[in-house]
């Protein structure tokens, strides 16, 4: 079932100048081309002060090409992340960028669901609006329930199912990301949720077969998180996805996509370079 994409929020592109650190490594990369630029007119044109009348005026312009310089050096930053960025994470290539995780279809697509994999269409129990749900309409769509909750069954073995573990069903990777309380709600806290993330790379590592991986942003629905007065940011999260994987000993040879599905105006997309 795919998203009407006139639902998608559209990216402010120019949100990834927010990033303070895209304009502090500029400093570097502007001096640089400064450099060059220099060293190649001192080749072919006389020094500044030669084409000027006096120091000062050759000191201002001196400092208005090294500004033009820095300006270029931030553009080209920001065009390399303006909309997505790939990163390597022990060899892994990991892009993340906007997207439909119901819109991809060469690879494994990583869905969060609790403990029970329930297919009930009752708002109470699944929300519509989480990918849970909206996987649970689309097999309800495609009369393809029944064979879904044979593929997933925990029959009375649902105590023994651990947080991050995971089962199959065509191109999608189950992933339990909680355990409903009795009232149906899903919790979790900032321990548990970076364990089940190591499961999961675990999990995945198993079952991908060298297919690509594409995972939503994993915690940014419907889920409580326990001890914390606010819900971990879109940033931290994304965050927490990334370390986890590259402290894991999971060993994955397809390239990961992380879709952002209507939050990307609250990460800085740069910043993922610090990891």
């Amino acid at each position: 079932m795919s998203i009407p994409e006139d639902l998608m929020k559209k990216p402010n592109k120019l949100y990834q100048l927010k990033s303070a650190k895209l304009w502090k490594d500029s400093i570097a990369i502007g001096l640089a081309i400064f450099g060059v630029l220099s060293a190649f007119l001192g080749v072919f044109l006389p020094s500044l002060n030669e084409i000027f009348d006096s120091v000062v005026e050759g000191a201002l312009a001196t400092i208005g090409i090294i500004f033009v310089c820095y300006l270029t050096a931030v553009f080209y930053q920001w065009w390399n992340v303006r909309s997505s960025i790939t990163i390597k994470v022990r060899g892994i290539k990991v892009t993340i960028r906007q997207g439909n995780i119901f819109d991809e279809t060469d690879g494994w697509k990583v869905i969060g669901v609790d403990d029970t994999f329930s297919t009930s269409s009752d708002d109470s129990v699944i929300s519509h609006t989480s990918l849970h749900g909206k996987l649970i309409q689309k097999l309800i769509k495609e009369n393809e329930i029944q064979n879904f909750q044979d593929a997933v069954s925990v029959g009375d073995g649902r105590n023994d199912i651990q947080l991050g573990s995971a089962r199959t069903y065509k191109d999608y990777i189950l992933l339990v990301m909680t355990k409903l309380n009795h009232d149906n709600e899903a919790h979790t806290d900032n321990q548990k949720y970076e364990g089940t993330l190591r499961k999961m790379w675990t999990e995945i590592s198993r079952l991908y077969s060298g297919k690509a991986i594409y995972l939503p942003l994993l915690g940014d629905g419907v889920i409580r998180f326990d001890g914390v007065s606010e819900k971990p940011s879109p940033s931290a999260l994304l965050k927490c996805i990334i370390c986890t994987l590259r402290t894991s000993s999971a060993q994955l040879k397809a390239p990961v996509t992380i879709l952002i599905y209507d939050r990307m105006n609250e990460i800085n997309l740069y910043d993922l370079k610090g990891l």
